[in-house]
């Protein structure tokens, strides 16, 4: 069972590995389909797929989720 400090420790270790990555758009905490805390990672649709085979799908035994999403906008 994955617990909320375990994804905050995963957290501080992904902004490390994604450290200077391109079409990273933001990082956060969510939940997966289980309920347990999981790290997600927001990225540019356009984002190289080099780069985005830099995102590890797990840290440690914490779940790592990717999120495809547009420019945010204040309106």
């Amino acid at each position: 069972m994955t617990t909320m400090k375990h994804a905050l420790q995963a957290k501080k270790r992904m902004l490390e590995i994604i450290k200077g990555v391109s079409g990273i758009k933001g990082i956060g905490i969510t939940w997966d389909d289980n309920g347990e805390p999981c790290v997600q990672v927001n990225i540019d649709p356009a984002i190289e797929k080099s780069d985005r085979n830099k995102i590890p799908s797990h840290i440690k035994d914490v779940k790592v989720k990717i999120e495809i999403v547009e420019n945010i906008r204040l309106e």
